[in-house]
């Protein structure tokens, strides 16, 4: 499968000051105390034990697309007519995993959805979380630009943090896809304006992963590494949430560390001067890979990075900083860690990252490597998973079946009591 990173996030890199003004505004908008750090909710690797998961709490399913992950955040800022008054306009961002804010031009612009028809009218304080990939389109010579929205966190000023998933979904499809793809199907001509495309990602039950794998994955116009469980019935979670599980096939199974490269061998250059120099061009004695273990810490990985002579000279090819870089890496069939590579061969960089994989995501890949989850495992599971779900909707309705007869009869219970103080308590 061909990778679908974009080379970099359009627009341009928000000043800091700016930024942290931006921060303030989107930590108020979520309720977040002054919390500027990057809000985005972060899965946890699928391990054996996550399959019973699925069998205890409803889950909804979508592929992992292979792109860049990424915060919109829809805003507005006033402009000076030419008759002095003021009016306003809508003002787009991205926020990426560094928490840095890049304003696209021009901004998109998405309708009201209490007044979808006045033109006037724009959707404004809106969080919403997804994917920036591109998709190739047959036909097309250049890939397609494409925002693949899988949550929501605030729509018009409204947080919906605190909402279960199947809530958010139903906000976002009434709020924002309905009035923007009707508002599209009406003016055609102005998505080649956009920056890129918006669409929502679809989601599947947990137990259609045959269809998955036979018919959704293979005519993707993405790339894909893997499928996303999110719980239903839980809240969006800031951070690590331990009910978002990310499977990756075997192959897939990555972890990103950072780059430290060793010592290189010395040479006499034979210059005239004394002393021997180091010898860049020459592979070091070792490319060790650090993992994370608390913000300032960084420990060695039991393994170094095992690079061919010939991914030695890509390396040097870049004519890039490499030492201190994140990269994202996988072990081979013969237990060596390599460089996942993009289409042209150089090095999968996770720049859009500021640390490496923390010694506890490093943990459950190395554990999701050594006894994994496969394609076939998840297919087996299907009809158990399937029969939990049906049996926990049915649960879920005799719940807010008793719910309901519980509020009729304190609403006759209040009716009796207001009569018989009426009668004379009689």
């Amino acid at each position: 499968m061909h990778s679908s990173v974009p080379p970099e996030i359009p627009g341009t890199l928000v000043h800091p000051q700016h930024a942290e003004e931006l921060k303030d505004v989107v930590a108020g908008l979520l309720h977040r105390d002054g919390n500027r750090r990057f809000p985005g909710a972060q899965p946890v690797s699928f391990a054996r034990q996550h399959i019973v998961e699925l069998q205890q709490n409803e889950y909804f399913m979508c592929e992992k697309t292979d792109g860049i992950r990424c915060l919109l955040f829809l805003s507005y800022q006033g402009v000076e007519t030419p008759n002095g008054g003021e009016m306003y306009e809508p003002v787009t961002f991205l926020i990426d995993r560094k928490n840095q804010y890049y304003q696209v031009e021009p901004p998109l612009r998405f309708p009201f959805h209490m007044l979808p028809d006045d033109e006037d009218k724009f959707l404004f304080n809106t969080i919403l979380d997804g994917e920036l990939v591109h998709d190739r389109i047959p036909g097309q010579p250049k890939p397609r630009l494409v925002f693949y929205v899988f949550d929501c966190l605030v729509i018009d000023g409204t947080n919906y943090t605190t909402r279960p998933l199947d809530r958010r979904i139903g906000y976002m499809k009434k709020q924002i896809f309905e009035p923007y793809n009707n508002w599209i199907a009406k003016h055609p001509g102005r998505l080649a304006q956009e920056a890129f495309r918006v669409k929502e990602k679809l989601v599947y039950p947990p137990y259609h992963c045959r269809n998955i794998f036979e018919n959704v994955l293979p005519n993707l116009p993405h790339g894909n590494d893997g499928l996303i469980f999110t719980c239903k019935s839980t809240r969006y979670m800031f951070g690590t949430d331990q009910h978002i599980l990310k499977w990756k096939p075997p192959h897939e199974n990555t972890i990103d560390f950072k780059l430290k490269l060793g010592e290189f061998p010395m040479f006499d250059p034979e210059d005239g001067e004394e002393g021997l120099i180091p010898d860049y061009d020459a592979q070091p004695d070792r490319i060790m890979l650090l993992v994370q273990y608390d913000k300032s810490t960084y420990k060695p990985f039991q393994h170094d990075l095992y690079v061919t002579d010939q991914e030695w000279e890509t390396l040097k090819g870049l004519d890039q900083r490499l030492d201190g870089r994140i990269i994202e890496c996988f072990r081979d069939e013969q237990g060596r860690w390599r460089f996942k590579k993009e289409d042209d061969g150089t090095p999968r960089w996770r720049d859009d990252k500021k640390d490496a994989n923390h010694i506890s995501t490093v943990r459950s890949v190395l554990e999701s490597i050594e006894d994994p989850v496969t394609e076939q495992d998840l297919i087996a599971v299907e009809a158990k998973v399937r029969e939990a779900v049906y049996r926990l909707r049915e649960d879920e309705k005799e719940r807010m079946k008793h719910e309901q007869l519980q509020r009729e009869q304190m609403e006759r219970d209040a009716k009796k009591r207001k009569f018989s103080e009426v009668n004379g308590g009689h």
